[in-house]
């Protein structure tokens, strides 16, 4: 019998903007590192003239004004996510996902999909979430927190593994214990 896991949720607005800050971290880190690099480049391009003790200031004030640009950034992400998941109507109904061998079907009152695992791009698991990513910037959502037990899962996972190629899947790693 073809191993088969259904999942029903709620999408929260936590759950949309944990997945943006997953799709926006390499540019958040790219964000801060061109920041840090153009602010050594003008400080050095002004005044070259520096001796030891200055330069670890500035590199110092650097890294502080990079971390806080960083999470200036994720703020501004989170409320934005915010401001679209409030305005979503769809994304706010009760989604009914089934998987099995045979791919992922989804139905919610406003829509129903089907796809077969050729069709999905990646697997991707965060702290919280299994994301099904149909292209590099579409995803379903699916919070760990809705299925009905670990072993569900693992079945899951299971499923993921058994339908698509391992470069398509990236599990969340864990810490040794």
């Amino acid at each position: 019998m073809d191993q088969q896991v259904t999942v029903v949720t709620d999408l929260e607005m936590k759950d949309v903007q944990e997945l943006n800050l997953v799709y926006t971290r390499v540019s958040r880190m790219m964000l801060a590192f061109a920041f840090f690099i153009v602010f050594i480049g003008i400080v050095l391009l002004v005044d070259g003239q520096r001796n030891a003790g200055d330069l670890m200031v500035i590199l110092i004030m650097d890294v502080i004004i990079s971390i806080i640009l960083w999470f200036v950034n994720q703020s501004s992400i989170r409320k934005r996510s915010g401001k679209a998941y409030l305005s979503d109507k769809l994304i706010r109904q009760r989604y009914t996902f089934l998987l099995n061998g045979q791919g992922v079907r989804y139905e919610s009152a406003s829509e129903t999909g089907r796809m077969r695992w050729s069709d999905i791009y990646k697997v991707r698991e965060t702290a919280n979430l299994f994301l099904i990513l149909l292209s590099t910037s579409r995803s379903l959502i699916i919070p760990k927190e809705s299925f009905g037990s670990m072993q569900d899962q693992t079945a899951f996972k299971q499923i993921v593994a058994a339908n698509l190629d391992q470069s398509q899947i990236q599990w969340r790693r864990r810490a040794p214990a």
